[in-house]
C-alpha cells in the first residue's frame, strides 16, 4: 500500500491575512448570497424543525445532474436494541468493485438526510466505484448524544454482518468495507471506528473523511479568523454542539473522546485505520483537521491530508458548481483504491 507523503500544512499562512476565496469559490459565493436572498427565512431564529426545512430545501440546488447509477435501493435497518429502524440508500455505481462504504452526511448533528446528500453519496459512489451505504440517522436536538452516533454504529453492524452472508455476497458486499463523512459526519464515522475498536468489533479497513468536526474547542484560530462570511458560521457551530451535547460542565459529553476524537489518548489513536482527511482552508473547522492530522502523524497512523485553499464549508456538496469539489472526490477514490487494492 502506498499513500503519498505530504508536507505539514502552515497553519499561519493558511490563518493568514492572504486567505480568500478562489475566483471561482467567489464566483459560486455571489451566486449563493443571491440566491439566498430569495428565501423568506433567516435561519437564525428559526426552531430546529423549520431551520431542517430550510437546509432541506436550500440542499436542492445542489443535489442536480445527480451522476447515473446502476441502482438506488431505498432499505429500512435495524437500529440497535429499542431504537427504531434506520432508513438507508444503497447506491451502487455501473462496474462497482465489490465492498461498499458507510456514509454518514453532515448537517451539525441536526440538519440533513438522504436526499440533501444525494449527490454527494453518489459522486463517492463513481470516484471509488464502490458501493455506498447513506444512513438517516437521527438528528438532534429531539434525538442528541448518543443517538446519531448509536445508528451509524447499527448501520455499521448491519454492513458487516451482510457482507459475511451468501445474499451479501452475491450483493457484491463481500470485499473490502469502509465509512465515510461530511463534517459531523465525518466526526460520527471516527467515533463510530473508535466504539468499535473499544469494543474489539471489526472495523473499516479505511475512512473517508471530509472538513470534520473533531473538537469542542470554538475558539480554535480558525474560529477567530472565519466566524463570520465564509457560510458555516461560529455561531453555528455553537448552536450545533448545544443541540448535540447540552451542557458545557467538565463531565458532559460534549468532552467526551466521542465527540471530541482530537484529544483522544495515544493508544485509542493509533489504532486507527488508514485515514484520508480533507478541509475547506475557509472554515471554522480547519484547525479541527488539522489538529486531529498532527495526533494522527506523531501515533504514527497511517493517513493523507488535503486543504483545499479558498473554499468554504460543505464545498464538496457543490460538486454540479465547483471544479475544486470534484477535485475532492477524484482524490479520495484515487486514495480508496491506493488502500484497499
Amino acid at each position: 500500500m502506498k499513500i503519498a507523503a505530504y508536507a505539514v500544512p502552515d497553519q499561519a499562512r493558511l490563518l493568514g491575512a492572504d486567505a480568500r476565496r478562489t475566483p471561482e469559490m467567489e464566483a459560486l459565493w455571489q451566486w449563493i448570497v443571491a440566491d439566498d436572498a430569495s428565501d423568506s427565512d433567516t435561519g437564525r431564529d428559526l426552531d430546529p424543525q423549520q431551520a431542517r426545512a430550510m437546509f432541506a430545501r436550500l440542499a436542492k440546488r445542489w443535489n442536480i445532474d445527480l451522476p447515473g447509477m446502476a441502482s438506488v435501493e431505498r432499505l429500512s435497518l435495524p437500529g440497535l436494541a429499542g431504537a427504531p429502524p434506520i432508513a438507508a440508500d444503497m447506491i451502487v455505481p455501473h462496474q462497482a468493485r465489490a465492498g461498499c462504504i458507510l456514509y454518514a452526511h453532515g448537517g451539525g448533528w441536526a440538519f440533513g438526510d438522504l436526499d440533501t446528500h444525494q449527490r454527494t453519496m453518489r459522486m463517492l459512489a463513481q470516484a471509488t466505484q464502490t458501493r455506498v451505504l447513506g444512513i438517516d440517522y437521527r438528528l438532534a436536538p429531539e434525538h442528541p448524544y448518543p443517538a446519531p452516533l448509536e445508528d451509524v454504529l447499527a448501520g455499521w453492524r448491519w454492513l458487516v454482518a451482510e457482507s459475511a452472508k451468501d445474499a451479501g455476497k452475491a450483493a457484491g458486499l463481500a470485499g473490502p468495507l469502509a465509512i465515510a463523512g461530511d463534517s459531523a459526519g465525518a466526526s460520527l464515522a471516527i467515533s463510530a471506528i473508535m466504539r468499535e475498536n473499544e469494543l474489539q468489533r471489526p472495523i473499516p479497513q479505511t475512512a473517508l473523511l471530509f472538513y470534520g468536526i473533531y473538537s469542542a474547542d470554538l475558539d480554535s484560530p480558525s474560529y477567530q479568523r472565519f466566524a463570520t462570511g465564509h457560510g458555516l458560521t461560529r455561531e453555528a457551530m455553537q448552536r450545533f454542539f448545544d443541540w448535540y451535547v447540552p451542557g458545557s460542565t467538565p463531565d458532559s459529553p460534549r468532552f467526551d473522546t466521542n465527540v471530541n476524537q482530537v484529544v483522544a489518548g495515544e493508544a485509542v489513536l493509533a489504532r486507527l485505520p488508514p485515514l484520508f482527511l480533507n478541509a475547506a482552508g475557509l472554515d471554522v473547522l480547519l484547525c479541527d483537521t488539522l489538529a486531529f492530522a498532527e495526533r494522527l502523524r506523531r501515533v504514527g497512523v497511517m493517513h493523507e491530508l488535503v486543504v483545499h485553499e479558498g473554499v468554504h464549508h460543505g464545498f464538496v456538496q457543490y460538486s454540479a458548481r465547483l471544479e475544486e469539489a470534484r477535485r475532492a472526490f477524484a482524490l479520495a477514490g484515487d486514495f480508496y483504491r491506493r488502500v484497499v487494492g
